[in-house]
């Protein structure tokens, strides 16, 4: 797994140059994975489908969606099973897959036919791309997560990246602060100039020179640096994580109010449409798609959004601040 390698860094530590481009990059990779995987699990607690097939798993279901906005249902020996599929080939009048390949992490592949959505009735609808008509019956059902069948993993993948980024220039920022300077040296010098320093921000209680670092060699130029640079740096994870989540459509109003604002109550509710809209890219598709599931296949799947326990809590907030602001004015009017 992917964490064994990050258990123990493979990475010694001293005062050479490349060893600390090697450390730099391992934090820069530390943190994107950090991210990334919390907002990968985050993500996939968008929604649940609930009534799967005993003999279907619902991490892969939800992986799947999440990963390739797609997933498979299909009958194998009896049972309804659930994977990763890829449409293969021959489309057909309305766009929509004949055969799809579905794999799963042992290895095993398999191309199934699928069942055609709206082509019960319809000969034409059924026709393929070389002419021919495609069976009614079929052996799986390829479900989308949204109409463009796009990823939410590259949303993840963006904002992590961005993220991360904004946490190590935090990082740099703050180093910047506590060391406000720039050291120039000779270059026979550099690598032990760097060790010094090294051994300082290891908190050693004392360092012991053998005289190959003669302080006359070395110079501290200082630079201006601003400590609000900071503030903006933690503003911008903030604004990054909020534009995030309005993708997930977890949260239509801001996490905090400030009072002296005094923001009305339109404006608390301002992006509570772009909500729905967002949360409808995907119930609209899926819950149909579901449905089409479940009649080809005879399950009784159906999807259950978890946003609404966010909208839950973010409602009482709101009604909280819609509150205070209404008691401030009043208290202001008399």
């Amino acid at each position: 797994m992917w964490f064994l390698n990050n258990m123990v860094s493979s990475i010694f530590i001293d005062g050479k140059g490349m060893t600390s481009k090697k450390m730099n990059k391992y934090k820069n990779i530390q943190e994107f994975q950090n991210v990334f995987v919390q907002l990968v699990n985050e993500s996939l607690q968008r929604y649940t489908i609930e009534n799967l097939p005993e003999s279907c798993n619902e991490r892969v279901v939800l992986e799947s969606l999440l990963w390739y906005g797609s997933v498979c249902f299909f009958e194998k020996a009896g049972q309804i099973l659930a994977l990763p599929g890829t449409p293969s080939a021959d489309f057909t009048l309305y766009g929509a897959p004949t055969k799809a390949i579905v794999y799963g992490r042992n290895g095993y592949n398999e191309t199934i036919k699928l069942y055609i959505p709206d082509g019960d009735n319809s000969a034409l609808v059924r026709q393929n791309t070389f002419g021919g008509t495609e069976p009614i019956e079929g052996s799986g059902v390829w479900v989308r997560e949204n109409y463009m069948v796009y990823p939410f993993i590259y949303y993840v993948m963006e904002y992590a990246e961005k993220i991360a980024d904004t946490y190590r220039t935090l990082d740099i920022t703050r180093a910047n602060i506590k060391r406000p300077y720039v050291i120039t040296a000779e270059e026979s010098i550099i690598n032990s100039v760097k060790e010094f320093f090294n051994k300082r921000d290891n908190n050693e209680s004392y360092i012991i020179s053998s005289g190959v670092f003669p302080a006359d060699k070395i110079k501290i130029l200082p630079f201006d640096q601003n400590p609000e640079n900071i503030r903006d740096c933690t503003g911008l994870v903030d604004f990054y994580f909020a534009k995030f989540r309005e993708l997930e459509a977890i949260s239509a109003s801001p996490a905090t109010i400030d009072k002296k604002a005094e923001i009305t109550i339109p404006e608390l509710n301002q992006n509570a449409g772009a909500q729905d809209a967002t949360i409808n890219t995907v119930k609209n598709v899926l819950e149909p798609e579901l449905d089409f599931a479940n009649k080809c296949l005879g399950t009784n799947m159906k999807f259950v959004s978890r946003i609404k326990e966010y909208e839950d809590k973010e409602q009482k907030a709101v009604e909280q601040a819609e509150s205070e602001v209404e008691n401030d004015v009043d208290s202001k009017q008399q």
